[in-house]
């Protein structure tokens, strides 16, 4: 889809007004409450407040999106934000189209869905096509291509570009194409955080992985380690912001 103003999507939106778009979001709130965080609920009201121009559709950025929770409320993070769209696209509320400017990926446009039940989306009754791909800056979507030119080239057995404290953990575990992509969770999950430098990013990452390794040996289900890795990452960091608040 090509990217443009938001006038240019309004075709799109499946509510005849605002009030009734409200209505549909009250429904799905009592069913889909429960399954988000408070502050995933923060990013998805906050979205919600940006899709009442024209009735359940909204091409804010992320990172706007982001920044106007930290005006009148304890605010998010972009990783929070991003695993709230996951979920509310996994239980039907929204869908996600990514814009393009010739090859160069933009920000997406959200569109609300007519409320369905949630049995109606477990059972596949809903028809709604939604991307994989989130949000990704222009200089993120060349560095994904760069990294994946270089990701067989390794020498001496070790990686470029992760540190090698980091590597001497999990390549006990995985191999060097998977220790990288682990490793770049680390960097898609703190890329944001200014306040970091490199030590305590490898720290951060070593001690997520030792806890994924605590809990599989427990008997955890992992299908994914890469999404696992990466929500226990988010979740360790949201722990660090509310300690952060708790203690200013």
């Amino acid at each position: 889809m090509k990217s443009g103003s938001i006038e240019q999507f309004v075709h799109l939106s499946k509510f005849n007004d605002v009030k009734e778009f409200n209505n549909h979001i009250e429904q799905w709130m009592v069913d889909c409450k429960n399954y988000f965080t408070k502050s995933e609920l923060i990013g998805l009201k906050r979205l919600i407040r940006y899709s009442c121009k024209y009735a359940g559709i909204s091409n804010a950025k992320i990172q706007t999106l982001v920044s106007a929770t930290h005006n009148n409320e304890i605010g998010i993070s972009r990783s929070t934000f991003e695993r709230m769209l996951r979920k509310a696209k996994q239980h039907g509320i929204l869908t996600v189209h990514n814009t393009f400017c010739g090859s160069n990926q933009r920000h997406n446009v959200y569109v609300f869905n007519r409320y369905q039940s949630i049995k109606q989306v477990e059972s596949g009754a809903s028809t709604n096509e939604v991307p994989e791909s989130i949000d990704v800056p222009n200089q993120e979507a060349k560095q994904v291509k760069t990294n994946n030119i270089l990701i067989d080239t390794y020498k001496n057995n070790v990686i470029a570009n992760v540190p090698i404290e980091f590597q001497n953990l999990v390549k006990s575990y995985y191999s060097p194409k998977e220790v990288l992509e682990l490793w770049k969770c680390v960097k898609n999950s703190t890329r944001y955080l200014t306040y970091m430098n490199e030590l305590q990013k490898i720290n951060l990452g070593i001690k997520v992985f030792k806890q994924c390794i605590v809990n599989m040996k427990l008997g955890y289900k992992i299908k994914n380690i890469f999404g696992y890795y990466y929500h226990i990452l988010n979740e360790s960091l949201d722990n660090e912001y509310r300690e952060i608040v708790c203690n200013i």
